[in-house]
């Protein structure tokens, strides 16, 4: 095992780098601002582009970012995030350019929330031994109850460093990272081989994994947040467990070392129960305002309603509602996740419409 141990730099030099497919003139422009409103700016930003048609492309030029452009077909969560990456190393090098110590990658959906989002993250690698770290994803306002219970139980007010150690602990939850919003030592992120380029998705999560069976450490910054979330129709979450389940089962390592998927499965669920039962015999009251809801967030918080202000906050789903509701979502996403370990048994020229990664199994 390569115990490598990387050196503190004192003040982060770091690019942010953020694929874009028609994320709309309006939600991009907050994205931007959001960004330009850091206290801690990054050297450079790329943009990965797949073809957008919305003007996010004029934005993104106008704002000083380097726009690289990807066919859609061309597109894989893997393979276009370390491809953006390797182009940008390239061209600094032949201007004689310095390299980024750490590179933060974002979704164009995950909204900074507050001024020092960037700094906070970055904070993660005063820790040596730190090699990636992400940060909090808070609900957007309009956000279903079971997805923002998603966001709670997965992304917690507490931030952690992760061993390798802790999936006796953990389990597969020890190597859990997100790419809407997360940070990579680069030496670290190189000494791995950068991003895989196979994969219907999991990207993160596999590298997360090979960082930590390297002993290398992982970091959830929780006092870094953005606000992301997704209101997935029952479509939407079958196609995105499908990917999940075809990322299993061709990484079977992946359990093997660091424990099964379904057992944090019955976590969330039991976890939504509760929340469930909580919601009901709560008494009528305004929504509960996030920490992050100061007056000094109140640009990026007038952003997040302004793209939500005909998505009402959701009312009390009801016990009837709500219990169906999360049987339901339960079922297709359990039915979705077994079909995906089970891919190779799915006609080829059905996957594609299975999977919310199309282009992966296009490219095939």
């Amino acid at each position: 095992m390569n115990n490598a141990v990387f050196p503190v730099t004192s003040q982060p030099q770091f690019w942010v780098i953020v694929p874009t497919y028609n994320p709309g003139a309006s939600a991009w422009s907050d994205w931007a601002v959001a960004l330009k409103n850091q206290n801690c700016q990054p050297m450079q930003v790329i943009v990965v582009d797949s073809g957008s048609t919305d003007g996010s492309v004029d934005i993104s030029q106008q704002a000083g970012y380097t726009v690289l452009h990807v066919h859609a077909k061309d597109f894989n969560h893997g393979g276009t995030r370390q491809w953006a990456l390797d182009q940008g190393l390239e061209k600094a090098s032949q201007l004689g350019q310095p390299k980024p110590d750490f590179v933060v990658y974002l979704t164009q959906d995950a909204i900074l929330a507050h001024p020092n989002s960037l700094q906070e993250l970055l904070s993660a690698f005063q820790q040596p031994q730190v090699a990636a770290a992400f940060g909090r994803q808070m609900p957007k306002p309009s956000a279903t109850w079971l997805e923002a219970h998603a966001r709670n139980f997965n992304y917690p007010e507490t931030s952690r460093t992760v061993q390798l150690q802790d999936k006796a602990s953990l389990g597969i939850k020890a190597c859990f990272l997100s790419n809407s919003f997360a940070a990579y030592r680069l030496q670290a992120l190189q000494a791995m081989g950068g991003f895989p380029s196979n994969l219907p998705m999991g990207e993160d999560t596999y590298t997360a994994a090979k960082l930590l069976l390297s002993g290398q450490s992982l970091h959830y910054q929780a006092s870094a947040a953005v606000y992301h979330s997704h209101n997935y129709n029952g479509i939407q979450d079958f196609q995105r467990m499908f990917d999940t389940g075809v990322f299993h089962a061709q990484n079977p390592w992946l359990q093997q070392s660091f424990g099964r998927a379904e057992g944090e499965g019955m976590k969330l669920l039991s976890s939504q129960w509760q929340t469930l039962r909580q919601i009901m015999s709560a008494p009528p009251s305004a929504p509960p305002s996030s920490p992050l809801n100061t007056s000094s967030n109140a640009s990026f918080n007038a952003s997040i309603n302004r793209q939500d202000n005909n998505q009402p906050n959701p009312q009390k789903p009801g016990w009837l509602g709500g219990s169906f509701q999360l049987i339901t979502t339960n079922f297709i996403k359990l039915s979705a996740y077994k079909l995906g370990l089970a891919y190779r048994l799915v006609p080829a020229f059905l996957r594609p419409y299975l999977s919310m990664s199309k282009a992966f199994w296009l490219q095939k």
